[in-house]
Order: structure tokens, then C-alpha cells, then sequence
């Protein structure tokens, strides 16, 4: 039978050895107003601090979500164009909503070649920037071309994340398990940088629906709610500890790598004169050079 917010409450109550609440939304007791300070579902503006926490610790199978998207370019049309500032590229497009410093990405456009790729750029008005360091060259190809705001440095392109989207698991994984499987990506901000123009997303959802989560999740739950709870409920004040390792046991050992798993580090390949290529590949190591 699926739990509802006020037993998932007094579930956590009971680990403390409190009274149990008639309704979380409207007890007026202090522990239910400790509760609500973390999670209140039916509140005007819901709180769920404790719950994203709970979601965040693990990838659940009943939190788990997938969303396929690409990036969305501005195509350089109708009024806009290609042409020169001081012997620099200027691109003019309306309310092109880039600042001094940005990084854009330029493709497709023809005539001017020069401008495809990766630039930093310098805002002259709200309708017109130029791109650093460029020399401008050539007769634009009217409604050619089209740009997109990348990160700074580093990654080609960053991705919105979903609203709901608590945590990424992987990229563009093909359907692996294995969170550390799939494309690089560091998730800032609410952004996915990654250097991937189309991703498959596997993420973290947040699920509000209370019949919806798993009897694991909610004995887990119950367990975080108590450790937030316990400094304010009478004669448990030193068990705050105590419940958040039975709810880091409940969720072990995700919920140890759940920071690391925000992004997967790019990996290094060897030299090609490294001993361990040698060894995989049957060959012998003479001090630099390999011979196979």
C-alpha cells in the first residue's frame, strides 16, 4: 500500500520516539512544524529539502528520467548580417543577448567564412557584436550562418538542464547502467557542459507524487527526515547523527560518490610509449620506445 506525506512523517517520528501527527499539513505540534520547515508537499510554496536530498543520494529506478535534446542555434536571417567593424567581423542580429567576454559559435555562415568556429566576442549594442581578433574577409552570403552561446572555456557546448532535474547521471551512456559510462559533462548552474551538440540525457527527476515511491525510498526517507528533525523534537537532540547514518546505510554506497557523479572527469589517454600500452598490447618496453 503506498505511504502518504503524514506517515512518511510519522515514520520518521517514530524513530525518534515522538507522537505520531494527525495530518502533517495542519498539526500544530512542534514537531510538525519542525517537519514542515523541511518537507511540506501541500504548502502555497512546497518545501522539499529533504526529499531532493533523499532523491539526490541514489540513482532510483523510480526517479529516473530520460530526455533526448540538441542545441537550439540563432540562424542569422531576414535582417541580420555578416560585415566589418574596424577590419574585424561584425555580426548584426536583434537582440542577440550577448555580453563583452561571451563565447559564441559560429557555423554555416558562407562568404565569410572566416567567421565559422569558436570566437570570444565583444558587444557593441544590443543588435551587433564583433568577434576578437578576427580579420574580416570576403562578400557575405545573405540568410547564411547561425550562432550559439558555449561556455567560457573548456567544454563546445552547454545544454539547459530540466526544471525537474535533480541530479545527471550520464550523457549519451547508450543505455548503460554504469553512471560513469557515456560522454564527459560537468553540470554548473543548472547548464550541462558538455563537448556533445545532441545529448541523451539520463537524470535524477523530482518526484513529488507520494504513491509513487518504493517502500526502500520511503523507509530511506523517513530516516533523513528524522535526522533533520531530531534537534528540534524533545529527548532526541543527540540522535541527528545516529538517523542519518541508518539513512547513508539505507542508500550506501551511492550516496558516498553523489558529488563526483555531478560530472565525469575527461580521461587522459597514455603515451603511446607507455609502459602499460606495452603490456596490454604484448609489447616491450626499451626506456621510451615500444616495440611490438
Amino acid at each position: 500500500m503506498a505511504a502518504t506525506a503524514t506517515e512518511i512523517a510519522n515514520l520518521a517520528i517514530a524513530h525518534l520516539g515522538g507522537r505520531a501527527l494527525t495530518d502533517l499539513a495542519t498539526d500544530t505540534s512542534q514537531q510538525a512544524a519542525s517537519l514542515r520547515k523541511w518537507y511540506n508537499p501541500t504548502a502555497g510554496t512546497p518545501v522539499y529539502t529533504a526529499l531532493d536530498e533523499a532523491l539526490r543520494a541514489h540513482p532510483w529506478n523510480f526517479a529516473t528520467m530520460r530526455k533526448r535534446q540538441t542545441i537550439t542555434y540563432l540562424s542569422l536571417s531576414g535582417g541580420s548580417a555578416v560585415t566589418t567593424l574596424g577590419g574585424l567581423i561584425k555580426i548584426t542580429y536583434t537582440a542577440h543577448g550577448l555580453a563583452n567576454g561571451d563565447r559564441a559559435y559560429i557555423k554555416d555562415v558562407e562568404g565569410v567564412t572566416a567567421a565559422n568556429g569558436q570566437w570570444y566576442v565583444t558587444r557593441i549594442d544590443a543588435d551587433n557584436f564583433t568577434l576578437d581578433d578576427s580579420v574580416f574577409a570576403g562578400t557575405y552570403t545573405a540568410s547564411t550562418g547561425k550562432f550559439v552561446l558555449i561556455p567560457a572555456f573548456d567544454w563546445d557546448f552547454q545544454h539547459t538542464a530540466p526544471t525537474d532535474c535533480l541530479r545527471p547521471i550520464s550523457i549519451n551512456a547508450g543505455g548503460g547502467q554504469n553512471e560513469d559510462a557515456g560522454a564527459d559533462f560537468q553540470y554548473e548552474k543548472g547548464m550541462l557542459l558538455t563537448d556533445e551538440e545532441t545529448i541523451n540525457l539520463k537524470y535524477i527527476q523530482r518526484i513529488t507524487t507520494v504513491a509513487s515511491y518504493p517502500a526502500d525510498f520511503v523507509t530511506a526517507f523517513s530516516f533523513l527526515l528524522a535526522a533533520y528533525i531530531a534537534s528540534d523534537t524533545s529527548g532526541a537532540s543527540g540522535k541527528a547523527t545516529e538517523m542519518r547514518q541508518f539513512f547513508e546505510k539505507a542508500v550506501v554506497p551511492p550516496v558516498k560518490a553523489r558529488d563526483a557523479n555531478e560530472g565525469k572527469a575527461r580521461r587522459i589517454p597514455p603515451f603511446g610509449d607507455s609502459q602499460i600500452v606495452a603490456a596490454r598490447m604484448g609489447g616491450y618496453w626499451f626506456g621510451g620506445v615500444t616495440d611490438y
